[in-house]
């Protein structure tokens, strides 16, 4: 790809791909609070209506670095606007949908311009803005992202009440379109790619059915248990897609995955950092309601009001980090970021009962902070090591990782705590007859499996810590434009 022109209007230009990352981020959050009026409305099961949400993640983490890719060869500014009309379209098809059937369809749809768009949000920063602005500017985009997961369960609970579930899908289409103007209007034109060799459709096929089986087998595993047939087939399916993709790539002549980028203990480290930073977040939040409602008593709306803190600290620790990063570079604010998150989560397994509310509130403050200082400086570094023509790539490569990554987590998280809460009670030799009349009893049980479970973000949390110290400090932070990237080893 050629050296794009300066952008004369870089704060339209980023408000832009603003937008889309907070649309993203908002569509996987909103829609969760309406699946029981979703549920009524199509008189579906509460496991069939699930997929409603696990259509859009298996679609959309499938498709990224395909997109990515494509941004590569036809230019950023054709698939950024196409994915903000599929994603509008996909919308009006959901709020429409007739039945059940075509809503899942249509959240498919929903996520192909999902996956457009997030697949090169971060590619578009490290290429259109001048290096000296692109730390700051991933970090404002991190903010618009967790603003849009922290706004999602509010928005999307007041649309449900107040007008119907429809609302929650019809809200992006206006949104989506006026953002599809802007970007025309700001996003520049770059000459596409010379393309002396065919896209790679096998790399692209094998990697769609190695992560669609992977997302499925792991959303549905609990559900059907691990050891049925359907998860044992969705297994087979995704280590026979990740063998013959491997060997696809490594035998393409424009691969859909340049497995070489991973020869450089730099970019490796990076981008295993970010995925196990999205494990572990995940992972917890995903256990965290249920700890502040059986453990702590609290109603469901003080639960939600809690959980919020992680996502306003984690919006300010994003703010934050575009200063800072230029102040102390990379290495220290990815250490002293992890460090934070080793903290919380030490904090987090030490919780029970009678934890105070200062200390919970300051806990999920340090968990979200710790989460938004890393990001930046991690982004940043893993987009300056990639080559310019390959930053489409590597930003739809490090997208799908932390998605990948915040599946696992979810699910590691809760078999951790299934598994802690099973051995404790054979240990202690409790039956539901003796806990069914000893509520404390539950509750002490409860809250040593929490702590067991959120141990594990701890060893995660040390485990980047490591990986931090090895992150790529360049000479000069404000001159990393990618270029750097076929100078290092």
């Amino acid at each position: 790809m050629e050296i794009p022109p300066v952008i004369k209007n870089q704060k339209m230009l980023l408000f832009a791909i603003s937008i889309a990352s907070f649309m993203s981020a908002l569509d996987s959050s909103i829609v969760n609070i309406a699946l029981p009026t979703i549920s009524t409305s199509f008189d579906v099961s509460t496991g069939l209506v699930s997929w409603v949400s696990t259509m859009y993640l298996l679609v959309l983490t499938s498709c990224l670095m395909i997109f990515g890719k494509l941004s590569d060869r036809i230019g950023f500014r054709q698939i950024f606007l196409a994915g903000f009309l599929v994603f509008a379209a996909g919308s009006l098809f959901c709020a429409l949908s007739p039945s059940f059937l075509i809503l899942v369809g249509s959240r498919a749809v929903q996520a192909v311009g999902g996956a457009m768009l997030g697949a090169i949000s971060m590619a578009m920063v490290s290429v259109f803005l001048p290096p000296g602005d692109r730390a700051k500017a991933i970090g404002f985009v991190v903010t618009m992202s967790s603003l849009g997961v922290a706004a999602g369960p509010f928005l999307g609970g007041i649309l449900t009440e107040m007008l119907s579930w429809h609302w929650i899908f019809l809200i992006n289409v206006p949104v989506g379109i006026l953002a599809c103007i802007l970007g025309a209007a700001v996003i520049p034109s770059l000459p596409a790619r010379e393309k002396t060799e065919s896209f790679d459709s096998l790399g692209a096929l094998y990697l769609f059915a190695m992560l669609g089986a992977f997302i499925y087998a792991l959303n549905m595993g609990i559900s059907l248990g691990f050891t049925s047939a359907p998860i044992i087939a969705a297994f087979v399916i995704c280590i026979a897609g990740a063998v013959l993709f491997v060997r696809q790539e490594r035998s393409a002549p424009d691969p859909l995955l340049d497995l070489q980028l991973y020869r450089k203990r730099d970019f490796l480290f990076a981008n295993v950092g970010a995925m196990l930073m999205m494990f572990a977040y995940c992972g917890s939040n995903f256990l965290l309601p249920f700890f502040l409602e059986y453990v702590q008593g609290m109603s469901t709306m003080v639960a939600g009001l809690y959980l919020t803190v992680p996502s306003v600290t984690l919006m300010l620790g994003g703010t934050m980090s575009g200063s800072l990063y230029h102040r102390f570079g990379p290495r220290k604010l990815c250490v002293g970021a992890s460090a934070i998150y080793l903290l919380s989560f030490l904090l987090l397994s030490t919780f029970g009962v009678a934890t105070s509310t200062l200390l919970i509130i300051t806990t999920l403050a340090l968990l979200g902070f710790g989460l938004g200082l890393y990001y930046s400086p991690n982004t940043s570094e893993i987009m300056c090591l990639a080559p310019r023509e390959k930053q489409g790539m590597v930003s739809s490569l490090a997208t799908t990782e932390r998605n990948a990554g915040a599946t696992v987590g979810i699910v590691i998280f809760e078999l951790a705590f299934i598994q802690s809460l099973i051995t404790i009670s054979s240990m202690k030799g409790l039956t539901e007859g003796s806990l069914a009349t000893q509520p404390q009893l539950v509750e002490a049980l409860l809250a040593s499996a929490f702590d067991i479970a959120f141990f594990v973000g701890a060893i995660v949390a040390f485990v980047v810590i490591i990986l931090s110290f090895f992150t790529h400090d360049p000479e000069n932070v404000e001159e990393c434009d990618g270029e750097e990237a076929g100078m290092m080893a």
